[in-house]
């Protein structure tokens, strides 16, 4: 009989981190003043989410073509580059800290898969020796557009994307660590689920 082979599935705003890297990543760029103006502008679409008027990912990209849209990418790059390597280790939980380097520690399969951009999290998921799954921005004559490259990387799209990459059949067990509704397929084919359990 085969040994088992362990699998551990991360996500990372609010369950890897304690703030979302999104606007921490926008405040540390742009300031604060830069990022409540922005608020008052894309409010409707902001607003429209928590009432459900508005997708998310209608309001998530309103956001980004805000901030990033046109911007040249190697500018994107040097931005989310330095993001990743200098500032998102600091926003780790401790518990949540302790937990991924147990299952590194024990030579566990781990990948968090994030709704987030990969550009700025890859260069940390790259330092800790951990893959990453996450959602993608388009491009288009060297600029960012402020569109998704593909489904936003959230709900069922988690499990789709994971099983684009392996057969979950193939590892026991398997852990599965979340805090939204946005994680809740991705908790279902866990052998061991965890909601909000590593802060």
């Amino acid at each position: 009989m085969p040994e088992p082979h362990p699998l551990a599935l991360f996500d990372l705003d609010g369950t890897l981190t304690w703030r979302d890297t999104l606007s921490d990543l926008l405040v540390r760029e742009f300031g604060i003043g830069r990022c409540l103006a922005a608020g008052i502008r894309l409010a409707p679409a902001l607003l429209g989410v928590l009432t459900g008027r508005v997708h998310r990912d209608t309001a998530k990209v309103q956001v980004l073509t805000h901030f990033f849209g046109g911007m040249p990418e190697a500018d994107f790059t040097a931005i989310t580059q330095r993001y990743g390597r200098e500032h998102l280790n600091k926003l780790l939980r401790r518990q949540a800290r302790e937990q991924l380097d147990w299952h590194r520690e024990q030579g566990h399969r781990v990948i968090v898969i994030s709704a987030s951009i990969r550009d700025w999290i890859a260069p940390w998921a790259k330092a800790q020796g951990i893959e990453l799954i996450a959602t993608e921005l388009a491009r288009k004559n060297g600029q960012i557009t402020g569109d998704l490259a593909g489904e936003n990387c959230r709900g069922p799209e988690k499990v789709r994307r994971l099983k684009a990459e392996l057969n979950p059949s193939d590892y026991t067990p398997i852990y599965a660590y979340g805090d939204t509704d946005g994680d809740t397929a991705m908790l279902a084919i866990a052998d061991h689920p965890v909601y909000r359990g590593l802060r």
